[in-house]
């Protein structure tokens, strides 16, 4: 657990456990970016996913990337950026105080191609409550990288082992049995750990995301999901997957 998140309101359907082992022990995993100027703003497959009753959208093509300019990374499971809670127009801002996050800046908004980050409703909406949404979700490892999938609305495809029963040897999918899951419009979130300042923590052990909202993150680990709401928090650098709306 994060000690210092003092003022933490661990939401009372899920619990974090598990996520404290060295990153510096985990195997090297290369970050391979897109550095073209304007990142690909075509999702990777035709999947849809059902973010509340009524309304799909489309998962960006990999996690986000700054690094002169906004990009995708060039694979969902390379992991990509650590940002700050809504640093849009400030991406590079490693500050360890709250206050220096005072307002909400989508990252979407500094990118072609209407994309946004999910909001934490959103965020449960896809995991818990969209039709059959406990089997569209798993722990799983691609390329040898641990992280968790999600899968479309409608898939047909490939194989696949909803839950966290097995850890992220549930699913281990090669660069070829991924292309499939890819083609059906699978979304891979890498386990990419988060930063505190400029130190990255749990690399490799846990992945979590940023919502719009002030302040929730989408978070797991090899053996659950959890949220995590602290106003505090603002300034850990987590990753962000962005999404079109369909």
């Amino acid at each position: 657990m994060k000690k210092l998140m003092l003022f933490a309101m661990v939401a009372s359907l899920l619990v974090f456990a598990g996520c404290e082992k060295e990153w510096w022990l985990l195997p090297d995993v290369t970050d391979t970016t897109d550095t073209t100027d304007e990142p690909d703003t075509e999702p990777s497959g035709d999947g849809l996913f059902s973010v509340s009753d009524g309304k799909q959208v489309r998962f960006a093509p990999g996690n986000l990337v700054y690094s002169g300019g906004y990009h995708f990374t060039a694979h969902q499971y390379d992991y990509g950026g650590y940002f700050g809670w809504g640093t849009g127009s400030n991406p590079t801002n490693t500050s360890t105080d709250w206050e220096d996050y005072p307002s909400f800046d989508d990252w979407g908004n500094h990118i072609a191609g209407g994309w946004r980050t999910l909001t934490n409703d959103e965020w449960y909406y896809v995991i818990w409550i969209r039709t059959d949404a406990s089997a569209k979700r798993g722990a799983a490892t691609v390329c040898g990288v641990y992280g968790m999938v999600l899968l479309p609305d409608s898939f047909s495809g490939g194989t696949f082992t909803a839950g966290f029963d097995n850890g992220y040897s549930a699913n281990v999918y090669d660069a070829s049995s991924w292309a499939d899951m890819e083609a059906a419009g699978a979304v891979f979130l890498p386990a990419a750990g988060w930063r505190y300042g400029t130190e990255l923590r749990d690399v490799g052990v846990c992945g979590e995301y940023w919502s719009s909202d002030c302040v929730c993150l989408m978070g797991f680990n090899g053996g659950d999901m959890y949220y995590h709401l602290d106003y505090y928090s603002r300034y850990y650098g987590l990753s962000v997957r962005l999404v079109q709306d369909y």
